[in-house]
């Protein structure tokens, strides 16, 4: 309702006359009568003598703090008191009206001192002997509220005599310096309006319960804002509706009793009932109720850095890059409202979430913790003070960053996941999952999320570059809490010493979106002071930490988490276009033991995502171990997934701003084709199964193959070969000093731990071995004479042995290498060279028993030529007769020239006895049929057949 009479004022200061100095007396005189046994002009100079100066200055309140979101639309305001000034021009006159009807009727007629009804209080004071009516005028009031309350503490100075007498005199000293305007306007300012925070001065109070400025306000609502003041908590219409509607209606019926509103308008402004002028459930842009509360504390800690002012007692007005769509999403995350989205695995545990824009580090909201909004800056902001321990959600940007930026890794660059112990220590590290995958590809380590992998990459960083590289290197990704005294292997895989809270996190992971430029997180674009002090632009250049390349490849990384062919907690993140994350996990180690918490039970759940435009960095975890509350990550509560699921609304929100485009591909990565396994890489051998051919993404600068062919077979450094008269070879090799180069390689291979005292056994996969390709190591070599290849060997043992013929004058080149048994990769060849001289060779021939394979085997060793004929005789039976040109030389010595050899020719005669029949035997020398047999002894005897006798009479 529109309040429209308006009345004049009696306005025209009055000069001091009789009547007033008469009034003044008998005030005087009063007061007199209040203050017993007080009779002396002496003790009353005493009492005023602590009267304070009146100044104006002092009457100004200070403003609060705004802050404004990234439209310039007000989110919330903060400050010792909440306030927003106003001048007199601003105030309706149905508020002004209202005011010196409930407070000070007479406010404009008299000198900042009401006879009248100071003397009414002062008899009703002393007929009930006690001091619950001031007299109070406007003015007094206001001296009051600057002089003798200490309104930040809620304290006020006793109602004391001497209090009471100094807020007189000096309303005098006011009403000469200040305007009755002035001092409404003041006094307005000044006032408690109640609220659920802080709440100062008419403007700020119009806004809270109403939603609107003051100069809007109507007649029910100014005599609503004005009853309050007499008690802002009992008369807060948000907590007793009614006593605030009673009292509303007290101020507009006094208003009608001193004639600034008609009987109608009384009945109408009173038929407007409070509860529907109300915002609804308060404005929570105000105070600690406020549901951008996370975001707002943030907003005040960045400004205290920035300015080294605190915006709770220096006015300002702060502008934001706060979203207020994508903060709300936040703010309902927070209070549970998802509509069965998801649920909390139980009421202890706590999140984090900090949602920034990735090519200039603006925040554009923030989670501090469950219900946030309800606990105002009385909670932990878990976003921005809480350090927790990262886990693996470091390793894309830490270890393997550096990998492609230092060492010149790729994308397919195979490591061997096994057993560690740190470097120096007896500490041994195990995957989370405790089992182990021996050679792993990269991109397969980040994506199942190893440990030992991580550790590795970053110790063969440190062993090229040092660890102040690396230590440098996270502190200029933001790191605050990283020094060089607490660094150590640990922080590969997010643990020891390193601590990070999620606005950390989410500029390190937004840095490898970036093109490797660091922006440092933050909220605020611009700081007013209401003082005029100059104001504060935030600028924040971009500091390159790692090549767009090296970044580039780590956003790959992060993609095939997301789309990669595992089983994580980052599927559930999939969508049309490209998000890039990374999971992280930490446990509570033994520290859990003492509050009944598994060993090694999980107690941090981290989750940064990030599209093209923005990344999410989400924190679900416990706050602290609270004994037998399981204030731990069962299998149970994993699988609920929560980290994942609140990341996801959050990537959804920012989808407002379009749909992100994947990130660009700079030129210096290149695609490199290798075979998988090799480094450095080996480029591939023509014919070779495909299955052993990768294509990675790699830096330009990284990217030079070798020849396969010079990659992998060890150096042979001797050979030991001898060589006899006769022409027989040994040639003994050093054995291979990779024993399994020996053999096919298994699919599978041993990987156990057995160090400084500690053995964890451990079997892995083999990913390649060039056995599968070349075959095993052989021992392998020639046999030259006079620079003729005579014979070539591939041998599987190191001792090979052979023979060759001799002959004098011969320069005999024996030759070995190392080499693949199905291509020809060999190692360097060392050879062993011989000369053979005609040298008398002295041999004794075998004797008249010998054997053939006697006989055959001595000639063979001496070169020697044979005829062999086979006699029958049974005389000579079993022996053998050797001549060497006609002359019998059984069981003699002779001695020939080395060159002779060859062109010896031994006749030999092989006795054996005739081979007789069956049932045949042989008598002397003769083969003859058993008695009984008849038929020819060398063939074979038969039964002989008995004829019938025919004298013999047949049957009757």
């Amino acid at each position: 309702m529109l309040y429209i009479l308006r009345r004049q004022h009696m306005k025209n200061k009055r000069k001091l006359n009789k009547e007033n100095l008469i009034a003044l007396i008998i005030a005087i005189i009063l007061v007199m009568m209040l203050i017993v046994s007080t009779i002396s002009v002496g003790l009353l100079a005493s009492m005023l003598k602590g009267k304070p100066k009146v100044t104006i200055d002092k009457f100004e309140s200070n403003q609060s703090t705004q802050i404004f979101d990234a439209n310039g639309e007000l989110i919330g305001s903060v400050g010792n008191q909440i306030r927003t000034n106003v001048t007199y021009d601003k105030l309706p006159q149905s508020l002004i009206d209202a005011l010196v009807s409930i407070e000070d009727s007479r406010y404009f007629s008299h000198n900042g001192f009401d006879i009248a009804r100071f003397t009414k209080s002062a008899l009703n004071n002393i007929k009930s002997m006690s001091f619950s009516q001031g007299g109070s005028t406007l003015t007094m009031q206001l001296i009051k509220n600057t002089y003798f309350v200490d309104d930040e503490a809620g304290l006020s100075a006793q109602k004391k005599i001497s209090r009471k007498l100094q807020e007189i005199f000096m309303s005098f000293d006011v009403n000469k310096i200040l305007s009755k305007e002035r001092a409404i306007e003041l006094y307005l300012n000044k006032l408690n309006f109640g609220g659920s925070g802080n709440i100062r001065g008419i403007q700020t109070a119009a806004q809270y319960y109403f939603g609107k400025d003051v100069q809007e306000l109507t007649l029910p609502e100014s005599a609503m804002l004005v009853g309050i003041v007499n008690s802002p908590k009992y008369y807060n219409p948000f907590r007793y509706l009614d006593y605030a509607t009673e009292r509303r209606d007290t101020v507009l019926n006094l208003m009608h009793h001193h004639g600034y509103i008609t009987k109608k308008e009384l009945t109408l402004a009173k038929s407007v009932k409070v509860e529907d002028l109300l915002v609804k459930d308060g404005n929570k842009s105000f105070g600690n109720l406020n549901q951008y509360q996370a975001y707002i504390d943030t907003v005040v800690e960045e400004a205290k850095n920035l300015t080294g002012l605190d915006p709770y007692s220096t006015p300002m007005k702060i502008y934001t890059y706060m979203d207020q769509p994508v903060q709300k999403v936040i703010d309902n995350i927070q209070a549970g409202n998802v509509d069965g989205y998801f649920e909390y695995p139980d009421e202890l545990v706590e999140i984090a979430v900090v949602s920034m824009n990735n090519s200039n580090g603006q925040i554009n909201a923030v989670g501090g913790g469950r219900n946030y909004a309800s606990g105002g800056s009385l909670l932990l902001n878990h976003a921005t003070d809480q350090y927790k321990q990262p886990g693996s959600s470091v390793k894309p940007f830490l270890s393997y960053a550096l990998a492609f930026e230092i060492l010149g890794w790729n994308t397919n660059h195979v490591i061997v996941d096994r057993p560690y112990v740190y470097r120096g220590t007896s500490k041994v590290i195990k995957n989370y999952s405790g089992r182990y995958a021996g050679d792993v590809i990269l991109k397969d380590a980040v994506g199942q999320s190893l440990n030992i992998p991580a550790i590795v990459t970053l110790q063969e960083v440190i062993d090229n570059v040092g660890s102040k590289h690396v230590v440098s290197y996270l502190q200029n990704l933001g790191f605050s809490k990283v020094t060089r005294e607490n660094f150590d292997l640990g922080f590969s895989i997010g643990g020891s010493n390193f601590e990070a809270n999620a606005v950390e996190l989410a500029g390190a992971h937004a840095t490898m979106i970036n093109a490797g430029d660091y922006i440092k997180p933050h909220t605020i674009s611009k700081i007013e002071f209401l003082d005029g002090s100059e104001p504060i632009e935030a600028k924040y250049t971009p500091v390159n930490v790692l090549s767009k390349e090296a970044a580039y490849i780590v956003s790959d990384l992060m993609y095939n988490n997301v789309y990669g062919p595992y089983t994580n907690y980052m599927s559930i993140l999939r969508r049309d276009y490209p998000v890039y994350a990374k999971t992280g996990t930490t446990d509570w180690g033994n520290e859990g033991l003492d509050y009944g918490i598994p060993q090694g039970a999980a107690k941090d759940q981290w989750l940064i995502a990030s599209t093209s435009k923005y990344t999410v960095s989400v924190w679900v975890g416990y706050e602290k171990a609270i004994k037998d509350k399981d204030t731990y990550f069962t299998v149970a509560k994993e699988r609920l997934n929560t980290r994942g699921k609140i990341a996801k609304l959050v990537l959804d929100a920012n989808e407002m701003h379009g749909i992100p485009e994947g990130i660009h591909k700079p030129d210096g990565v290149i695609q490199l084709k290798h075979i998988l396994g090799t480094y450095p890489y080996a480029s591939p051998i023509e014919g070779m199964d495909e299955k052993f051919v990768v294509t990675s993404l790699i830096k330009k600068d990284f990217a030079n193959l070798v020849d396969p062919q010079s990659a992998s077979v060890e150096q042979l450094s001797n050979l030991d070969v001898t060589l006899d008269a006769t022409g027989n070879v040994q040639i003994k090799f050093p054995v291979y000093p990779d024993a399994s180069k020996l053999e096919i390689a298994p699919e599978h291979k041993d990987i156990s731990l057995n160090e400084g005292g500690k053995y964890v056994e451990a079997y892995g996969k083999r990913i390649f071995d060039w056995t599968w390709v070349y075959g095993r190591i052989l021992y392998k070599g020639k046999i030259t004479i006079n620079n003729n290849v005579v014979h070539e060997f591939n041998s599987e043992s190191e001792t090979y042995n052979s023979t060759i013929a001799l002959q004098p004058g011969q320069l005999i080149n024996v030759c070995g290498y190392y080499g693949y048994g199905n291509l020809e990769v060999n190692s360097n060849q060392v050879c062993r060279e011989f000369t053979i001289e005609d040298k008398d060779i002295t041999f004794t021939v075998p004797n008249n028993k010998a054997t053939r394979t006697d006989i055959e085997t001595f000639a063979q060793t001496y070169g020697i030529t044979t005829t062999f004929t086979e006699v029958i005789d049974a005389s000579k039976k079993d022996s053998n007769e050797i001549y060497n040109s006609g002359v019998l030389v059984n069981g003699q010595t002779l001695t020939l020239k080395q060159s002779e050899l060859p062109r010896l020719i031994l006749t030999v005669y092989i006795y054996k006895a005739p081979a007789c029949g069956e049932n045949a035997e042989l008598v002397n020398g003769v083969c003859t049929c058993l008695v009984g047999y008849e038929g020819d002894p060398k063939v074979g005897c038969k039964l002989k057949t008995l004829q019938p006798d025919s004298s013999t009479p047949s049957n009757p």
